[in-house]
């Protein structure tokens, strides 16, 4: 299936010799040389012959200018030149900072080499091995970050797997974390970690042993059981789901935890039972903030859209969890088609982890009134104004141009991605994808060979390139066995399935082909996937049922490509 449709001043000390007068008076004209440069025609410039002084003064002259990329550069030059620590200290931070990978890890492996025991130095190498996909070398860097083991506390394990899985894909860190749990067994905090990174990875099997065993070490975790009752539900074991969360509820009695079996009610499709035992514990814990904002979000999951609008009205009444309740009114009024109304809460989110959403979510709603440049410029403007949060606008521009249909521009805004993370699978795909979609399907296959070279075990990038290969039509072998080894990985995903069928047509077994196509389309009927199984009926001479196929999604997606072009070949 197409991949798109399946993303300050100097701060080191410049000083002169009093000794060196002519010296002086050469950085003088240096300094002049560049702030002239800097006056004029906008360029920084750069002697043949620079030294550590002069990458300093570039380096710190371009993050004033918001060149970071420039920043960047010199000040890894001065780092790789200078045997003083600080200026690799501060090329790593810097290069991290304005997520400049490739730049971080160099600065980072300078650091190290200069100070091989320093555990800070150690913690910026390991996080950038981690995105470069150097999973052993990550774990050796990340556990001299954590100090003598002696020293080190649970917390200290499961604050760093939180902070890794916010930057890259959770089967990643979860790797990184066997490293651990196999050098330090039996480790509570080890153990938790893996059992939430199991969890966000898709492993629900792992994650139930990792936090059972966790439980067997800290058996008053409470959290972990919390979290032991939720895999449980998400791999399909409900009984044994409320009877972890009634034990929780036993051990730990109060609102906090009375909330938690709650929002398990919501998870498992107890959406009114949850709402009825929300009601009886407010008669226990009158207007209790956490109590109202559970309410409030539960009420928004079931589109009652009045008790939500009363409960987060509320809150920010009162001055509580006031990010918050302006995000889920944006989303509210999002819902409901007010887009405007939408725009105005979400401009009042201003901290927390709800900002960088509520910007996006105030570009889609200008998208919803049909205003792209807009919706382009709020993200323009967010990045000018948070530069460090620069790279991460970059992806929400793209989607925003593809939404418009300007995807040469799309694609332009990812190969600058890649400038900053070019061991993102992530935009490798995205890259890929775009460049199918324009028709350039062998720039597009190596796209996704760069992903899969960075994510081997990924179902996504391994379905990506298998049917790119197939519909470039290069090799269909090859295809076939990418394929198959993302159906293992992901057995009933329909867009793979989808793939395994188009991939089989195309070697001329249309029978095997039609039974992969009819369980995806069963499972999700996409556009895509009925241009594919009416293609194989019509060719099957079940043509009656290949235009009722066709004609139904057509209805639903009267502007699907790949749907008109399908159509258009058999029944002109």
């Amino acid at each position: 299936m197409h991949f798109i449709e399946a993303m300050s001043l100097l701060s080191g000390s410049m000083g002169k010799s009093a000794n060196s007068y002519l010296s002086y008076i050469s950085l003088t004209l240096f300094m002049a040389m560049v702030l002239s440069g800097c006056a004029g025609n906008g360029q920084l410039l750069q002697s043949s012959s620079s030294g550590p002084v002069e990458y300093q003064l570039i380096a710190e002259i371009a993050l004033q200018r918001g060149q970071y990329q420039v920043a960047v550069q010199e000040y890894l030059s001065l780092a790789q030149q200078s045997a003083n620590p600080e200026h690799a200290r501060r090329a790593t931070e810097l290069a991290y900072d304005y997520g400049y990978d490739a730049y971080a890890l160099a600065s980072a492996q300078r650091w190290v080499e200069l100070v091989p025991e320093n555990t800070d130095a150690h913690a910026y190498l390991g996080r950038m091995y981690v995105r470069r996909n150097l999973l052993a070398e990550a774990w050796g860097s990340l556990d001299i970050s954590l100090g003598p083991i002696e020293q080190r506390v649970d917390m200290d394990y499961m604050m760093l797997s939180g902070e890794l899985v916010d930057s890259v894909a959770a089967s990643r860190v979860l790797t990184v974390f066997q490293y651990f749990d196999a050098a330090y067994p039996d480790t509570p905090g080890i153990k938790a970690s893996l059992a939430g990174l199991a969890a966000q990875a898709g492993e629900l099997e792992l994650a139930v042993v990792a936090a059972r065993e966790t439980l067997t070490l800290a058996p008053d975790w409470a959290i972990v059981r919390i979290w032991l009752s939720r895999f449980l539900l998400l791999a399909g074991d409900r009984v044994s789901a409320f009877e972890q969360m009634a034990f929780a509820l036993e051990i730990t009695p109060g609102l906090e935890m009375e909330l938690e079996f709650v929002e398990l009610l919501a998870m498992a499709g107890e959406g009114r039972e949850a709402l009825q035992r929300l009601e009886r514990l407010s008669t226990r814990y009158p207007k209790s903030p956490d109590l109202v904002r559970i309410r409030g979000a539960l009420a928004l999951q079931l589109s009652d859209f009045d008790t939500a609008q009363s409960d987060f009205s509320y809150l920010l009444s009162e001055a509580y969890f006031v990010n918050e309740s302006f995000w889920h009114l944006g989303q509210l009024a999002f819902m409901q088609g007010n887009y405007l109304q939408a725009i105005r809460y979400f401009q009042r989110v201003n901290s927390g982890s709800w900002f960088f959403p509520a910007r996006t979510a105030i570009s889609q709603a200008y998208l919803e009134l049909g205003d792209g440049e807009t919706a382009l410029a709020v993200q323009y403007e967010f990045a000018n104004e948070y530069p460090r949060q620069a790279v991460a606008s970059l992806q929400p521009q793209a989607d925003i141009l593809v939404e418009m249909g300007r995807l040469p521009d799309a694609l332009e805004i990812i190969n600058s991605a890649l400038e900053y993370k070019p061991w993102d699978e992530g935009l490798w795909l995205y890259r890929g994808g775009l460049l199918e979609q324009l028709g350039k399907l062998d720039a597009s296959v190596e796209s996704f060979r760069r992903a899969s070279e960075l994510a081997p075990d990924s179902a996504l990038t391994l379905n990506a390139l298998g049917y790119t290969l197939s519909i470039a039509g290069e090799d269909y072998d090859e295809a076939y066995t990418y394929i198959q080894r993302a159906l293992d990985k992901e057995p009933n995903n329909p867009a793979i399935m989808d793939s395994m069928g188009w991939v089989l047509y195309l070697q001329g077994k249309p029978d095997e082909a039609l039974s992969w196509l009819r369980q995806a389309y069963a499972l999700m009927p996409d556009p895509v996937i009925a241009a594919h199984l009416g293609e194989v009926l019509w060719v099957g001479d079940e043509r009656d049922e290949a235009i009722q196929i066709w004609t139904d999604a057509l209805l639903k997606d009267p502007d699907s490509q790949v749907l008109n072009e399908t159509t258009s070949r058999f029944m002109q």
